[in-house]
């Protein structure tokens, strides 16, 4: 026992240095380098997780539990970024790890856009400025953790944060963009970019970048000779010994301290050494005591630290013997007892049966058939049947003592159970001589019958089948059909079908039914048969099915002027463009509609064949009520804008848009019925400040954006342009009806990025026919605004570098709505031009007209014809 507490020992101490004399392996060895001002900037934008942002939780904690934290040694600091930037705690807000860890834990993500550059730049101006703890000469380390793209430019401002010191690692996640990490990091690339396919890997960046930051550590990098335990000093080391051990004089070596044999315990029978240590043990028969040291005899009995089956007796300092109970005897082994068998070993006085009721206890009892007498010892015979204790259902035969078995009386037999018993059924068992059916009558006895539709014979055992039809025992009107023995079903003769009491009959009208091919008219020509006709006006073709129309006008039987319009057998008479009908409803008249009715044209009357449309002097437009005219500033048109009210527009330069948009206002001639204005502004969100079926004057729609209060936030450019396409040029909101041909007009004002795809609607607008203008201003990107644009895109795509200047785009933007009103030739047709819209009007009002023209010939048609049905009828 004791050289197994010393191989124990052993074991431990081996562990123990295996353990101790690496110092990088546990969490609590830190990096030994010099001062280090560390800031974390981590990306919380949308797209990480809530169970990735944990992972990158952890990951900056593993890092802080390896470093040196302090004022003096490395300070840290965490900025988180999305659309915005949000410091956690600068360089000097934190002194103590346990502070920084739960300052970590306690961070909300933004989870908004990615502006990775303007964090950089915050990092650069903020986070590494001496007023946030920044010191002077002390290296300056920055690690940017990132799962996107940037929304933003950062190649310019990360070279600039490298120009001022700064040494950049960029960690990339699973959706990283390796050419954004190279353009943000220090070189070399190969020590600064890490690239990893999901969080839980980022961990693997945090041992590379211990050893980047931690400077030369001699007792791992230098063969020192220490036998043990190395300590590394700056430039130095010092070897050290395991507690237990005491160094050599070689500074380097380590002996163990035996306390055994230096005498030094107060073991009171038995010292175990280990190294610079000791434990104390006793003389076998005894164990030690609570206080490690004296010992006491050991009673195996009285501890229950014995093998024996029943009885332990006590025998001396861990020494016993085994006993048995009564009944039981010892066994060979010593240790377990056997029950005594007084039965089995024949110590008994029975007459026939022994049983063991237990160690060294038995009884008697008697074999099947027989009972114990009073003596108890001997047994007599039992007869069953005379005592009534039978389970017999009928009868009991005695068959010897104790034995019995079950009979029945005629007519039934004894059951599997040999107990009960059952009728027999000759039918079932198919011991009978019936042709037919066998019909159990009781116990053994049956007699014959026959299946439906069969008679029994004379015998009284065979069958003969019964033909009802021959018999004449039928309901039948018509025809009775034999099916079988007793079976018949009713027919009827050609020409009639069966009624639904399935036995009289009625003819078929098959024209009445439907059944027939004829074309128009079918006539019933007795049960089953017919024949086809035409309606008036028609007359039966050779299949003698089909009808053709009888042409009047194409056989020249009319006596019409100009244009003859046929019906089927009938005609009417209509006039040439131009001309009326005269009452005799055959010749035509002449007629000048300028001349003839109250036009009401305020310029001109110009007449068409029928008809008239009204027309404008040059330089004037037709009006809605297609009679008078104006100037080409009252062109309808229904214009929505959409200005942008992200945080970058800033309110000073929000005012200057509202502004810009009443420059607009002032531009076009409001009105119900003339040109219709709506205002939707956008951030993160979209909210329409007003519809187009709002106010109605310019002075409304002025008043109403002066009130338009600043959001304030993100810019959703392309959640604003599905609003419009879906809400604000819907007739819920006062857009007029597609069928009406006012033109719809998107004006987008926008000083940025948009943080979401653009593409989709800004496609689907055009494709739906709205005419869009974009506008930009400052960091607006170009491309963006071009893909909005309406082509031609140089007609409808503004930009500026200076909110002051936009009061420019929009006297440049009236050239465009409405370019009649502008100095100079217009090169291209514009659908608002005064012009072009009065040639257009005329067009359709001649399409209108020939429109007319046509549905009044053929509800004259339609007349004609209704009137000549009836005079038929």
């Amino acid at each position: 026992m004791g050289n197994l507490r010393s191989l124990s020992g052993f074991i431990f101490l081996t562990l123990a240095v295996f353990t101790t004399a690496r110092p990088k392996s546990g969490p609590d060895q830190k990096c030994k380098s010099g001062p280090v001002d560390l800031v974390f900037l981590i990306d919380s934008s949308r797209s990480v997780r809530p169970h990735e942002f944990e992972t990158m939780r952890k990951f900056m904690v593993d890092i802080l539990n390896t470093l040196d934290i302090g004022l003096d040694t490395t300070r840290v600091g965490v900025v988180q970024y999305s659309s915005q930037i949000r410091s956690e705690f600068f360089l000097k807000t934190h002194s103590k790890l346990e502070n920084m860890v739960n300052a970590i834990n306690e961070i909300v993500p933004l989870a908004q856009g990615t502006m990775t550059g303007l964090a950089i730049k915050y990092l650069m101006n903020e986070a590494f400025s001496p007023g946030q703890g920044d010191r002077p000469k002390v290296p300056n380390v920055a690690v940017i953790v990132t799962d996107g793209r940037p929304q933003d430019r950062v190649t310019e401002v990360a070279a600039e944060a490298r120009e001022r010191g700064i040494e950049i690692y960029a960690v990339g996640v699973a959706r990283a963009d390796m050419t954004s990490l190279r353009a943000m990091a220090s070189p070399p690339f190969e020590d600064h970019v890490f690239l990893v396919e999901r969080f839980d890997l980022i961990h693997q960046f945090g041992l590379q970048f211990q050893d980047k930051l931690c400077g030369k550590d001699l007792c791992l990098e230098s063969d020192h000779g220490c036998e043990q335990l190395c300590e590394s000093s700056p430039g130095s080391y010092t070897c050290h010994c395991l507690p237990g051990y005491r160094l050599n004089a070689d500074g380097k070596t380590c002996s163990a301290i035996d306390l055994c044999v230096e005498g030094k315990h107060d073991c009171q029978q038995i010292c175990i050494s280990s190294p610079g240590s000791f434990t104390c043990d006793c003389d076998q028969g005894y164990h030690l005591n609570d206080d490690k040291k004296t010992c006491s005899p050991i009673d195996l009995c009285a501890e229950g630290k014995h093998d024996c089956e029943q009885v332990c007796v006590y025998s001396g300092p861990g020494i016993f013997t085994c006993d048995c109970k009564e009944g039981y005897r010892l066994n060979v082994d010593e240790k377990t007892c056997a029950p005594i068998d007084l039965c089995a070993e024949g110590k008994h006085d029975c007459d026939q049966v022994c049983v063991n009721m237990g160690p060294g206890i038995f009884t008697c009892n008697c074999n099947e058939g027989y009972r114990l007498n009073m003596d108890e010892k001997t047994c007599s015979p039992i007869d069953l049947c005379a005592e009534g204790k039978h389970d017999c259902q009928q009868g009991c035969v005695n068959m010897g003592p104790g034995i019995f078995t079950c009979d029945c009386n005629e007519g039934y037999r004894l059951n599997e159970d040999e107990k009960t018993c059952e009728p027999i059924d000759l039918c079932a068992e198919g011991k009978h001589d019936c042709e037919q059916v066998c019909v159990n009558i009781g116990p053994g006895i049956f007699t014959c019958d026959c299946n439906e539709g069969y008679k029994l014979n004379g015998d009284k055992k065979t069958c003969s089948p019964i033909d009802l039809c021959a018999e004449g025992k039928h309901g039948c009107e018509q025809v009775c059909v034999y099916l079988g023995p007793g079976n018949f079903t009713c027919d009827c003769n050609e020409g009639y079908r069966l009624n639904g009491d399935k036995k009289t009959c009625s003819p078929i009208d098959l024209c009445a039914e439907g059944k027939h091919d004829c074309e128009q008219v079918c006539v019933n020509m007795g049960p089953g048969i017919f024949t086809c006709d035409c309606n008036e006006g028609y007359r039966l073709n050779e299949n003698e099915k089909s009808c053709s129309a009888i042409d009047l006008c194409a056989e020249g039987k009319h006596d019409c002027e100009h244009i003859c319009i046929s019906a089927p057998g009938v005609f009417t008479c209509d006039c040439n463009k131009g001309f009326k009908l005269n009452k005799d409803k055959r010749t035509c008249t002449n007629m000048d509609m300028c001349n003839t009715v109250k036009h009401g044209c305020e310029y001109q009357c110009v007449n068409t064949p029928g008809s008239y449309y009204c027309i404008c002097p040059e330089g004037q437009l037709l009006q809605e009520d297609s009679k008078t005219c104006g100037t080409c500033k009252s062109a309808n048109i229904d214009l929505v804008l959409l200005i942008d009210g992200s945080k970058s527009v800033r309110p000073q330069n929000f005012e200057l848009v509202k502004k810009f948009v009443n420059q607009v206002v002032d531009s076009l001639d409001v009105s119900a019925h003339g040109t219709r204005i709506g205002l939707v502004q956008y951030s993160s969100r979209v909210r329409t400040e007003f519809p187009l079926n709002m106010y109605h004057t310019a002075e409304d729609i002025k008043a109403a954006v002066m009130k338009v209060d600043y959001m304030e936030k993100g810019t959703m450019t392309g959640l604003a342009l599905k609003h419009m396409l879906e809400n604000s040029f819907s007739e819920a909101e006062g857009a007029r009806p597609a069928s009406r041909n006012i033109p719809r007009v998107g004006l987008v004002f926008t000083d940025g990025r948009s943080q979401d795809d653009i593409s989709e609607y800004a496609k689907k607008a055009k494709e739906a026919g709205i005419t869009m203008y974009a506008v930009g201003v400052g960091k607006a990107v170009e491309d963006e605004l071009r893909e909005i644009a309406s082509e031609p895109v140089e007609k409808h795509f503004y930009y500026t570098t200076d909110f002051s200047a936009i009061n420019t785009i929009a006297e440049n933007l009236k050239l465009n709505v409405c370019p009649a009103e502008s100095q100079g030739e217009v090169a291209m047709k514009d659908p608002c031009a005064c012009e072009n819209l009065v040639e257009f009007q005329q067009a359709t009002v001649n399409s209108l007209d020939q429109l007319t023209q046509k549905l009044a010939s053929m509800a004259a048609r339609l007349e004609r014809l209704e009137n000549q049905l009836l005079s038929r009828k």
